[in-house]
């Protein structure tokens, strides 16, 4: 064999180890694109997203204590800053002072009323009198037993006792008007009293900014002494059991894209060692162009056709979080198995998270007891049976007259 066959069988036999070679990487390639990524959509576009719970005052004050740092932990009701008591306890010091004023103002009502209710009935006893003394004189004007003068003062005594008792009834109606119908603790003098109070101590209240949830400080911008403006954020919270995944697909990704399906994602913190696993919990009503500063439109001359991308929002498994804890902003790498079955959009609105706080739930307990206290400090003892009891509504009796008096009263009256 000469030298140039043996050269070009060579050449030949590599040839086909080099072909054997690239065959089997892309057979390799193949399965590894089959295992990998068939029937799957991925991206590396995906973020970890979560609630941030930022802490605002509700008022103005001056930052006493700060209690907390960032990176710590802080339990739900625990306190945080604690503004300026000062104005706060002026406040509710006028408030108490209030309430002890109006509760004596309005048993001076009270106490009123039944004076003109007594003055009323001695009225209408005089009058009732007057009535009698005009009558007999009236029938005995006629035969003399009686002088004209007589007759002349008890018809004026009649209309002077008249108007007594209108005065009289007058005053007891005027002062009837603000009582009745209420008792001493609920009445509305006492009750715009004490919704003063509840405002002032709601304020004191929340001069102590507590944690609404559990979870790491962060973003810590308050210092001690500086003057908060009521809405100024002045730390934030970061629950660690209330985080999710936004998965930025492209648009031409979400055909086969639905909710309930399967999710693997690796997280850059932890490496690809380990494995999360959720689903596909929403896919996103809008992309981010239409609600951008400048949306696209089309006859302004800024459109220009660029695929979009959309936050799919994926829930992960909670035992998985709390074993393996996530932080906010960490980048993930998405696997969204398309093959599983699922809806396009939401068919009720079952499965969607609850977020709550009882941290306000207690704000105002225990008031009451402090309020019935400065009540009672304040009650006139012989009104005892009228704080809680409502006063009825008293109809008063007319006393009945004859047509001569009548005739004589409106005469008085101009008719």
């Amino acid at each position: 064999m000469n030298p140039e066959e043996t050269s070009s069988r060579q050449a030949r036999y590599f040839a086909f180890l080099y072909c054997i070679g690239a065959g089997f990487i892309l057979l390799v390639c193949f399965l590894y694109w089959f295992v990998v990524y068939a029937g799957k959509a991925y991206t590396d576009d995906a973020y970890v997203t979560g609630n941030q719970v930022y802490i605002t005052p509700l008022h103005d004050g001056f930052i006493e204590a700060i209690l907390t740092d960032d990176t710590y932990l802080v339990k739900e009701s625990d306190s945080l800053v604690q503004l300026d008591t000062t104005d706060g306890i002026i406040a509710l010091q006028r408030a108490e002072q209030r309430i002890r004023e109006e509760v004596r103002r309005v048993c001076e009502l009270f106490h009123q009323l039944f004076v003109y209710k007594a003055e009323l009935q001695a009225a209408q006893a005089e009058w009732i009198r007057a009535i009698e003394d005009f009558e007999h004189r009236y029938e005995a004007l006629p035969s003399g037993a009686i002088s004209l003068e007589d007759y002349q003062h008890a018809v004026a005594e009649l209309r002077s006792r008249y108007f007594d008792v209108r005065a009289k009834e007058g005053l007891y109606r005027k002062t009837q008007s603000l009582v009745q119908g209420t008792s001493i603790r609920r009445h509305p003098f006492v009750l715009a009293a004490i919704d003063t109070w509840r405002d002032a101590s709601l304020f004191l209240e929340r001069c102590n900014l507590k944690a609404p949830v559990e979870g790491i400080v962060a973003q810590r911008s308050a210092q001690v002494g500086m003057f908060a403006h009521a809405g100024d954020k002045l730390m934030s919270v970061v629950p660690l059991d209330q985080m999710w995944i936004n998965a930025n697909f492209k648009e031409t990704k979400l055909k086969q894209m639905r909710i309930g399906q399967r999710v693997e994602l690796h997280v850059d913190l932890y490496g690809r060692g380990l494995v999360y696993h959720g689903r596909v919990a929403g896919l996103p009503a809008v992309a981010g162009n239409a609600v951008s500063l400048l949306p696209p439109q089309n006859l302004s001359g800024n459109w220009i056709k660029i695929v979009q991308r959309l936050p799919v929002r994926i829930e992960l498994n909670p035992e998985e979080l709390q074993r393996h804890p996530l932080r906010l902003g960490l980048s993930t790498e998405v696997f969204v198995y398309l093959n599983d079955s699922g809806t396009l959009v939401p068919t009720n609105e079952n499965g969607s998270p609850h977020y709550t706080t009882p941290i306000f739930e207690t704000e105002e307990r225990g008031e009451e007891p402090v309020i019935d206290a400065v009540v009672d400090e304040n009650l006139d003892p012989s009104l005892a049976m009228w704080r809680d009891e409502i006063l009825p509504f008293q109809m008063l009796e007319e006393v009945t007259v004859s047509e001569t008096i009548n005739r004589i009263l409106a005469q008085d009256n101009g008719t």
